[in-house]
């Protein structure tokens, strides 16, 4: 009797585990990125207005338009002819640009006249750079776009999160409101990701070498900036708990650049989440050049299939005058998907800071992959 209990206990646990096990078919891995000229031509602008910037992350808009959320970005002119700015120091901390595919046009919000950050802190000495976006629908016909905003201070110093509130279509700021109940030692708000009646908010967790990723969800995009009421992955006891200090990295990512994507994906044999980012492990920085992918059955993970799907030729590369090109951040660009496959853009920048006087030296480039099923 006892040992038939057993096996009894024992087959129950073992069906629980199953479907963690085999919940999704993964796709193929996914095909060698190749370069997207279209997207790096809307990215080579020569002003007035917009004309670099990192971060790179974009927003589907009501409007059939796409929004850009810029860190680090230069707002002015660039010679056509050189490709040269008149200074190498940027003028902004953040900047926002909307593009319309249909007309190619690429405006800078608030310019003219404004050049400098479009979000401010408080604390002048500080500076906000740009997390992931949601648009929101509050009520019937009205949208708002809110916005994560990581807070630094000098020597890149992490010291708080914010979530601003932007009324569509006019782009104005409603609200820049902090976000209480979590500390600085994890970067929230790299991805922003819906799925059901669920939004998971993905972070950072930024050791020097290794950089690891972390996840927190709510059932309320009002509650962003309340982390008292989201709950965080513990892939150690494999489920979801209340309160920051109870949140481990994810599984299956060994080390990923600071900023990545997330997305839930549907193709052919059901649904599955793709993770992308860049490998900051080989080779280390500043020759980050492997732009990389990963699948998963769940949000959380475990993740798996690491692919390598492109290799940036700028990383190493001689800058214009002086220096050494860096790339790193890649994050794929999932309401640009077409029969070409599946947008990512990479950023460009600078070792040395006088390179920075050329454009090109600082934009981000694009690339599309192909997925199995996915694309094609």
């Amino acid at each position: 009797m006892f040992r038939s209990s057993l096996c009894l206990v024992y087959l129950g646990l073992l069906l629980l585990s199953r479907p963690a096990l085999s919940q999704c078919v993964l796709p193929a891995a996914p095909s060698a990125a190749t370069i997207d000229s279209t997207f790096d031509g809307y990215a080579t602008q020569n002003g007035p207005g917009w004309t670099g910037g990192d971060g790179t992350y974009s927003l589907a808009l009501p409007d059939g338009t796409n929004l850009f959320m810029w860190s680090d970005s230069y707002i002015g002119t660039v010679d056509p002819t050189t490709r040269k700015r008149s200074n190498y120091l940027f003028t902004a901390h953040n900047s926002l640009t909307v593009l319309n595919q249909t007309t190619g046009s690429w405006t800078t919000v608030g310019y003219p006249p404004q050049k400098s950050s479009y979000f401010v802190p408080t604390n002048k000495n500080d500076w906000f750079w740009i997390g992931d976006g949601i648009v929101t629908q509050p009520t019937a016909g009205v949208y708002k776009i809110k916005i994560m905003l990581l807070e630094w201070t000098s020597f890149f110093k992490l010291v708080g999160h914010s979530v601003a509130t932007l009324s569509w279509p006019s782009l104005k700021i409603d609200s820049i409101q902090p976000v209480t109940g979590i500390d600085t030692s994890t970067e929230w708000g790299v991805r922003v990701m819906p799925v059901g009646s669920l939004y998971y908010i993905y972070g950072m967790k930024d050791s020097g070498t290794i950089k690891v990723p972390y996840l927190a969800r709510t059932n309320n995009i009002n509650n962003l900036a309340n982390a008292s009421k989201w709950q965080f992955w513990n892939a150690t006891q494999n489920k979801w708990l209340t309160g920051q200090a109870n949140a481990t990295a994810l599984n299956g990512v060994a080390s990923i650049t600071p900023e990545y994507s997330v997305n839930q994906l549907t193709y052919s044999a059901g649904t599955f989440y793709l993770m992308t980012g860049m490998d900051p492990l080989s080779p280390p920085f500043p020759l980050w050049n492997a732009v990389t992918t990963y699948y998963s059955c769940s949000a959380q993970g475990p993740w798996s299939n690491k692919t390598t799907v492109y290799t940036t030729p700028e990383a190493g590369a001689n800058g214009c005058k002086t220096g050494t090109l860096v790339t790193y951040n890649p994050k794929a660009h999932m309401e640009f998907t077409n029969s070409d496959g599946i947008l990512v853009s990479y950023n460009v920048n600078a070792n040395t800071g006088s390179d920075l006087v050329c454009a090109d030296d600082y934009k981000p480039r694009f690339i599309r992959m192909q997925i199995p099923g996915v694309t094609n």
